[in-house]
C-alpha cells in the first residue's frame, strides 16, 4: 500500500469515528533505531509509526463492538468507572542487518510488517486498569518499504552521508504482496505502591491471541510531579505496552518499565498461511525474550511529549539474528 493509501484511511477514519466527548485527543508516536545515535544498528524493529484517535465515555464504531463482547466475555468491567476508547492505526516493520542483499539472508531476522487498526476499551479506577483490544490488519503490504526508503533518502540528503541505504529485499518479506491479519490482547495494571504526586509502582500482564500469540508479567514505575493515572505511562504506544493516552494537569515525570514475555507464535518471523522467501520454527524462537524502556515525559496546557529509549532481547536463537536491539521513541499527545 502506497503512503497515499495510508492518508486515505486515516481520513476515512476520522470521518467515522465520531468524537462527541470532551475528554478527546491525538497521538502521534514514532519508533526509530535512528533516534539512538550511539546504538543505531538499522536492523530488528527498525521502524514503528502510529495514529491514535482517543476519547472517555465517547461513541466509537467498527470493532468497538467486538471489543465490548470479548470484555463481557472475559466479564472485563469496573463498575462505575470511567470507560476509555480509542482507535490506533499504525505500521510496525523489522529488517535484517544488511539491508543491500536483494536475496534472503538464512540466520538473520526476515523482512517483515503489518499495517494494522486497533480498537481498544480501558475500564479503571484508581487502583487497577483493564484493558481489551482487537486488532485487524495485514502482513506484508509494501508501506513499510516506501516509508523506509523515503526517510533514508532524505537522511543522506540532510547529512550528505551514504548510508543509510534503501532497503534492497523487501520482497522476501513475510506475507509479500499482503496478507489479512488479527489479534485479539486483554492487559492488566494493578497499583502496587504510591506517594500522591511523587512516586508510583504498577504491576501488569497482558495476553494476546492471533499473529502474535505471547504472554508477558512486567513492572512499572514513575517519579516526578504527578498528576495522571498510574497506569498511564507512556510506554512502547505502538505495539500497546501502554493503555489508552489519559492525562490531567501539567506534569513532569521520569519512567521506567521491564516485561518478562513468553512467546507461543509471531507470525512476523514464523510467517502466516502464505509461503514466504524466509521463516523460521518454533525451536529457532527464544521463548523468553526480555523488554524494558525508560524516558522523561511532560504534559503541559494540553500537550504530552515522551522521549524514550528502549530495548529487546533477541527474538531469534540463530546466527546473527540471536541480539539485542535498542531503538528511540518519540510520542506527542494533543488534548482537546
Amino acid at each position: 500500500m502506497k503512503l497515499r493509501g495510508v492518508l486515505c484511511l486515516i481520513a476515512c477514519l476520522i470521518a467515522t469515528t465520531g468524537f462527541a466527548a470532551e475528554k478527546r485527543g491525538i497521538g502521534v508516536y514514532i519508533d526509530q533505531d535512528m533516534l539512538l545515535p550511539f546504538v543505531n544498528e538499522d536492523r530488528d524493529y527498525t521502524m514503528g509509526i502510529a495514529l491514535e484517535f482517543f476519547e472517555e465515555d465517547g461513541a466509537f464504531y467498527l470493532l468497538d463492538g467486538v471489543v465490548r463482547r470479548f470484555g463481557e466475555l472475559l466479564e472485563v468491567h469496573a463498575k462505575d468507572a470511567p470507560i476509555r476508547r480509542s482507535y490506533l492505526i499504525g505500521s510496525v516493520n523489522y529488517t535484517p542487518d544488511d539491508l543491500s542483499a536483494t536475496a534472503p539472508l538464512p540466520g538473520d531476522r526476515p523482512y517483515s510488517s503489518v499495517l494494522f487498526l486497533a480498537n481498544k476499551r480501558v475500564f479503571a479506577d484508581d487502583k487497577v486498569a483493564v484493558g481489551v483490544e482487537a486488532q485487524v490488519g495485514a502482513l506484508g503490504t509494501y508501506a513499510a518499504r516506501e516509508i523506509q526508503k523515503a526517510l533514508h533518502q532524505a537522511w543522506r540528503e540532510t547529512t550528505g552521508d551514504d548510508e543509510p541505504l534503501d532497503p534492497m529485499g523487501w520482497h522476501n518479506q513475510i506475507s509479500a504482496g499482503g496478507e489479512p491479519t488479527a489479534r485479539l490482547r486483554v492487559a492488566r495494571s494493578e497499583r502496587l505502591m504510591h506517594e500522591s504526586g511523587l512516586y508510583d509502582l504498577a504491576g501488569t500482564w497482558d495476553l494476546s491471541l492471533g499473529y502474535q500469540t505471547n504472554a508477558s508479567l512486567g513492572l512499572s514505575a514513575r517519579a516526578g510531579v504527578l498528576r495522571s493515572p498510574f497506569w498511564s505511562i507512556p510506554y512502547d504506544p505502538i505495539n500497546r505496552g501502554n493503555f489508552v493516552p489519559v492525562f490531567g494537569r501539567d506534569e513532569l515525570y521520569a519512567w521506567a518499565a521491564y516485561r518478562a514475555r513468553v512467546v507461543g507464535y509471531d507470525a512476523l518471523i514464523q510467517g502466516q498461511f502464505r509461503d514466504s522467501a524466509l521463516t523460521y520454527d518454533g525451536d529457532d524462537l527464544n521463548r523468553l525474550v526480555h523488554e524494558a524502556g525508560f524516558g522523561v515525559t511532560g504534559s503541559y496546557a494540553g500537550v504530552q511529549l515522551t522521549v524514550a529509549a528502549n530495548m529487546k532481547t533477541a527474538e531469534l536463537d540463530v546466527g546473527s539474528a540471536d541480539r539485542t536491539h535498542w531503538w528511540g521513541g518519540t510520542y506527542i499527545t494533543f488534548r482537546f
